[in-house]
Parts: structure tokens; C-alpha cells; sequence
């Protein structure tokens, strides 16, 4: 590949791009340790085709584009996808005639490879080659081979009126820009997704705002202030809400601009949302509509949360395509009504629900992939609610569903749902709670504020009005810390304190006073009655979970959530992240090997922070999750680092396996 100085001559002397742009190129490839062609794709600052051929004429190479069409067999025929994959070449053309294979290569001047590459193809074959940046072959292998689409970048078709952020005050909330000719403002945009990059770009500059500049995350955002200075700074409000914690990455020496934030979600412009989106907005819609009919039956949401975790992981694990299984989690919310059939004809959805959710039995051969993993989810849900003991005996269980499986067809998706079974078996313990919290409150309830704030830390919470009321529970059930307000309906918080502390099997409970009671005395005298801790109302319930929750480890007795832990030979990584991610767990995974360690977080079933050594982010997470030897450790998690990971968990999933077998594949070679 050519000098950086080179190409950035060439393109400036032709008009390509200014040299401020080639600068923000550069910029961009430093701080992402990437090559300046790689840059100025990935910035929309050139088209593939644009940079081949601008790459061509610097080298006096043939350029042909890779991504106008697909090649011939013929010449595909010489490239098996490994190979391609390996040594980063894409077949271009053959001439049977002259058996003359063109590849397109980015460096055919490099003779050193053209040798190596000439020895591993007969030597009756001539080889040509011709030039393509890294990122073009790339894409062509995963169209052209691996059926991945491909559409070129378009200009939009945008009403004369629409506006990329609504009116707004100056108080850092979303506002406008009302001008509509250039003005010398300059802007820098943080927008994590770099397809909609161009169309934001567009807006701006219909409504005036030509000096724009894009970082892709709010870690480049110092070096952009520093080197630069900005009138007003735009935010994927989506992404990076106003309160959100990426404030954390800008130093407090840095003083923001003006920030306006907006939603992505409101910049359709007539254009059709993705699929992607459509079919999550659905999944959606029908969770928040099955909760809200379930919200006085508890145990059937919990039913059909099951459920949905089920059917979710198993058509991942049977490579399900993206709408498969969209469909089978949408009819698993969905089957929560006794009469399917009437319901669901008022739903009109493309995954044709009636089929999957309404369909006769798992006899019938015709039946649905999608109908018989909800059918055999449905099935087994039935026969553990009879018998919970059928879980530990899974060769019985085996037994009883192959009874009840189609005649042929479907027996590997058996063995596969009852290793999902033994999987979701072994993380069981994750659900169990980080510790059991009795508040003694006549004020309080299950829904209040600190309660509510409890729970999402994992903590199983019970409140009862008074103070016969709570020693009645603590006589019958363990605990792991009690909070009581001071003045109670039967009697006095310090007298209930003392009746704690002198029952030897509760003595050594912790007990804190959250009150709202005024006296200067009572923090003193609520010592001497044997609390840990006394708290007025309302307090931070920040500083209060804090406070539980250290108190909870220091107790020698708690029996606290350890997590589990096994090791990677006897389950993957990726089979327990599957589980974790369809559970919506919060965790922290700590994975070793005999050299190795790294971490994983997960939060509310998203993958955000990975590291091991001096890798952190998604490189970190592609290195450690197909570690097949070592151990590993899950505990439930609280507090996480800063987000490090943007992509959806089965994207990265994926994309880790491919590495894998390219990994694979270069050993063999």
C-alpha cells in the first residue's frame, strides 16, 4: 500500500478530499490503530471503488472492482472460502482458455507473497493478479461467499422542512439550528454507528452546518476538543443520554460546548426502519402486553419468561435464521392465552404465529421447526410442573419427550434441548438471591422506592408493617439483614432491636434503622439497642445498598451468592454466555487458563466490557471466549466498568467463531 503522504498528495491535488479531511482520516486511524485506507472507507470519505482505483494509479496496478457483481464460478471454483479467507484474495476472473486465474490481491507488487501464493495453487495455473484494498476483498468474501448483503451508500430523498433536532432552550437539552445558509459554526458529532453517519452529515447540512466532525465514541472526545475548538456538540442522546455514565470518560479539565442531544429513531424521513429493529419494537411490544395482562399472576409471567429464555436459546443453538427465530420468541410471549387461535387472528405479523403456536402436535411430520421447539418447550414445562424431580433424571426425560417427538426429523433437537437443560441446570444457582432483606416498616411496601432498589441488586426483599410481624418471619425464615423504622404500630424500633440481639439465633443478624424520626439522640441510642447503622429517610439509596451490601459480605455466617464455576472443557464459553444473554443475567465472568486471564461483563443479557492483559473491548472478548481449556467463575454483578462493547451478543458470538476457524484454518496451512 502506498505512503500516507503519497496518497494524501494524490487525493487533495484531484479534489478527492481536503486536507482537513485527510487530517480527521489520519486522526481517526491513529486512535483506532487501523490503516489510513481502512480510515477513509469506514468514514464514508471514499467508496471502495474510488480508493481501488485511486490505489491503482499510484501503483500503475489493474484495479477491478470487487463488489459490482459476482464473479464467475469458474474462477470461485479455484479459491475455496479458507483460502480467500487466509491469504486475503478474491478471485477475479479465469480464462479457461489461457487457465489463466486473475485474483485481486492488496499488494500484488509484494513478491515475497505473489511467490508464496504461486506455490500453493498446481503449477499449471497462471496466476494475474490484480489490485483492492484489505476492507473491499474482505467484504467481496463475505457477499460473494459467505451470502452477507452488500448496498452501496445513497443520497437521501429528505423533505424540505425536516430538521435534524427539534427547538429547545440553551440548557444542554436537545435544540435547533435554525439557520438554513452556511455559517462558519463547526460542530462535532458522536455517533457510535457509522452507517448513519452520512445521513446525519446531510441533515446538518441542509439546515446549514457545513464544518461538521465526526468521532465515533465519547474516548476520542478529549482529543478532539483539544485540538480543536467547537461551537456545539451533538450527541446520540440513544447512546449517550444527558445523565448517562459516558460522561465519565471526559476529564473535568475539559469544558464541554454547547451539547444538543437527538434520537436516532426520529430520523427515518419516510425511509423503512430495518428488520432488525421492526422485529425487536415487536418482541417488545408483546412482552410489555403480556406482563400487563399477567401483572396479578406472578407465576405465570415467570412461566412464560421461562419459556421464552427456552425456545430463544434453542433455535440459536440449532442455527436458526434471524427471522426463525424471531418468530418462535414472539409466539412463546404470545402463548400466554388460552384461546391462541381467536387472539392471534387479530395480529398480523410475517411469521404467520397461528402456524407455530396453533399447530397440532409434534406427531405430525408437516409440523413447523419453529411450532415443534415451542411445542417441546411447552411440553417439557408441563411435565417438570408435575414432577420437578424429572430434571435431575434426564434419560427418563429422554424417554418420555421421544414418546412424543415426530416420527423422524427432529431427534437431534432433542439431545439438543436436553443439553440446554443440563447447561441451564448448572447456572441455576445464579438466580438464587445475593441475600434475603427483612424491612420492618409500616410505611413501606413491596413497590416503594428502597425496596424496589433492593431487588435490582439482586437482593430478595419481604416487608411486613410491625414489629410482631417481623420477628414471626425471622422465627421462620433466615435472613440476611433487617431494616426497621424507629417508631412501629405494636411497639418501639429499640425494643424490637434488643428482642433481636437477645434470640441467639438472630443475634448476629445486621440490623439498620432507616427513620424518619428526629432526635439527635437516636443514632446513639440506636447503637447502644445493638443496629449497625442508622440511616435517616430518605437518604441516598445509593449510599443505603452500599451499605447493605458490604454489611451482607461481612457477616461471617451469610451464605452469599458465590456464582458457579466449572471448567471450559466440560462447558464453552459461548454456551454459557447464550444462557446468561437470553436469562438477561447481570454478571461478571472470570475465565483463566494455565497462562491467561481475562473477564467478561454482562448487563441485563448485553455483553459491555471485556479484558484480558492490555486488551480490553471487543478484541479482548474475540481473544478470551474460545479459550477451550482453563476454568471459569459467574457471579452476579452490580457495578460495571464503562461500556468498552456496543455489538448485539450473537453478532459477537459469530464473529468470534469465524475468528476461530480462521484461526483454525492458518494452523492447518
Amino acid at each position: 500500500m502506498q505512503e500516507n503522504s503519497e496518497l494524501k498528495d494524490y487525493l487533495i491535488k484531484n479534489g478527492s478530499l481536503t486536507e482537513e479531511e485527510f487530517l480527521q482520516a489520519e486522526d481517526y486511524a491513529l486512535t483506532r490503530n487501523i490503516s489510513i485506507e481502512q480510515s477513509l472507507i469506514f468514514l464514508n470519505m471514499l467508496s471502495f471503488s474510488q480508493l481501488g482505483s485511486t490505489l491503482a494509479e499510484l501503483s500503475s496496478m489493474v484495479y477491478h472492482p470487487l463488489l459490482g457483481s459476482a464473479p464467475a464460478d469458474s474462477a470461485k471454483s479455484h479459491v475455496p472460502v479458507k483460502f480467500a479467507d487466509k491469504w486475503r484474495v478474491f478471485p477475479v476472473d479465469y480464462d479457461s482458455e489461457k487457465n489463466l486465474l486473475t485474483l485481486a490481491c492488496a499488494e500484488p507488487d509484494n513478491q515475497v507473497l505473489i511467490s508464496q501464493l504461486k506455490t500453493v495453487f498446481p503449477p499449471s495455473l497462471q496466476l494475474d493478479f490484480t489490485i483492492a484494498t484489505v476492507d473491499e476483498i474482505k467484504k467481496a468474501i463475505d457477499v460473494y461467499y459467505k451470502g452477507k448483503s452488500y448496498k452501496e451508500n445513497t443520497a437521501l430523498d429528505l423533505p424540505q422542512d425536516f430538521k435534524i433536532l427539534v427547538p429547545a432552550n440553551d440548557s444542554g437539552e436537545t435544540v435547533s439550528f435554525e439557520e438554513t445558509t452556511p455559517n462558519e459554526k463547526k460542530i462535532v458529532l458522536i455517533e457510535p454507528n457509522v452507517a448513519r453517519v452520512g445521513a446525519l452529515k446531510t441533515l446538518l447540512k441542509g439546515e446549514g452546518y457545513t464544518n461538521v466532525q465526526w468521532i465515533a465514541s465519547p474516548e476520542e472526545l478529549p482529543k478532539a476538543l483539544r485540538d480543536h475548538s467547537f461551537d456545539r456538540l451533538v450527541v446520540n442522546g440513544q447512546n449517550y443520554p444527558a445523565t448517562g455514565s459516558w460522561m465519565k470518560a471526559i476529564p473535568d479539565s475539559i469544558k464541554l460546548p454547547q451539547t444538543s442531544y437527538y434520537n436516532p429513531a426520529m430520523l427515518v424521513a419516510g425511509q423503512d426502519y430495518p428488520y432488525q429493529v421492526m422485529s425487536e419494537s415487536l418482541v417488545n411490544l408483546a412482552a410489555a402486553f403480556v406482563r400487563k395482562n399477567l401483572e396479578h399472576e406472578p407465576h405465570r409471567i415467570q412461566e412464560i419468561l421461562v419459556r421464552v429464555r427456552y425456545c430463544k436459546l434453542l433455535a440459536l443453538k440449532l442455527d436458526l435464521c434471524q427471522t426463525q427465530m424471531d418468530g418462535v420468541v414472539l409466539a412463546a410471549w404470545l402463548s400466554f392465552s388460552e384461546k391462541d387461535h381467536d387472539f392471534l387472528q387479530q395480529i398480523a405479523t410475517p411469521f404467520k404465529l397461528e402456524e407455530i403456536i396453533c399447530s397440532h402436535n409434534l406427531k405430525d411430520k408437516s409440523i413447523r421447526v419453529e411450532a415443534a421447539i415451542l411445542k417441546l418447550v411447552r411440553y417439557y414445562q408441563a411435565l417438570k410442573k408435575k414432577d420437578p424431580r424429572l430434571i435431575k433424571d434426564l434419560d427418563r426425560l429422554r424417554r418420555i419427550l421421544v414418546k412424543n417427538l415426530p416420527a423422524s426429523g427432529f431427534n437431534a433437537y432433542l439431545e439438543v434441548f436436553l443439553n440446554l437443560i443440563k447447561n441451564e441446570e448448572f447456572l441455576k444457582d445464579m438466580d438464587r438471591p445475593a441475600g434475603r432483606i427483612l424491612i420492618v416498616d409500616p410505611s413501606l411496601s413491596p413497590s416503594s422506592p428502597p425496596a424496589i432498589r433492593l431487588n435490582n441488586d439482586g437482593l430478595e426483599v419481604e416487608v411486613v408493617p410491625d414489629a410482631g410481624k417481623g420477628l414471626k418471619q425471622i422465627a421462620e425464615h433466615k435472613y440476611d439483614l433487617i431494616i426497621s423504622e424507629i417508631k412501629l404500630p405494636d411497639t418501639d424500633g429499640l425494643k424490637f432491636c434488643r428482642m433481636v440481639r437477645s434470640n441467639q439465633s438472630t443475634a448476629n443478624i445486621p440490623l439498620f434503622f432507616f427513620t424518619e424520626e428526629e432526635n439527635d439522640r437516636l443514632p446513639i441510642e440506636s447503637l447502644e439497642a445493638g443496629a449497625d447503622d442508622f440511616i435517616k429517610k430518605p437518604g441516598e439509596l445509593e449510599v443505603l445498598s452500599l451499605k447493605i451490601q458490604r454489611a451482607i459480605v461481612k457477616t461471617s455466617s451469610q451464605e452469599t451468592n458465590k456464582g458457579v464455576s466449572g471448567s471450559l472443557h466440560e462447558m464453552s464459553a459461548t454456551d454459557f454466555i447464550q444462557s446468561l444473554s437470553a436469562g438477561e443475567k447481570s454478571v461478571k465472568i472470570i475465565l483463566e487458563n494455565e497462562t491467561e486471564s481475562g473477564h467478561i461483563y454482562i448487563e441485563k443479557g448485553n455483553i459491555i466490557h471485556a479484558d484480558t492483559g492490555d486488551l480490553e473491548g471487543e478484541n479482548a472478548f474475540y481473544k478470551i471466549v474460545v479459550w477451550e481449556e482453563g476454568k471459569f467463575q459467574i457471579v452476579p454483578c452490580a457495578a460495571f466498568p464503562f461500556r468498552t462493547i456496543q455489538g448485539a451478543t450473537m453478532s459477537l458470538l459469530l464473529e468470534a467463531s469465524r475468528l476461530a476457524d480462521e484461526a483454525m484454518a492458518g494452523d492447518d496451512n
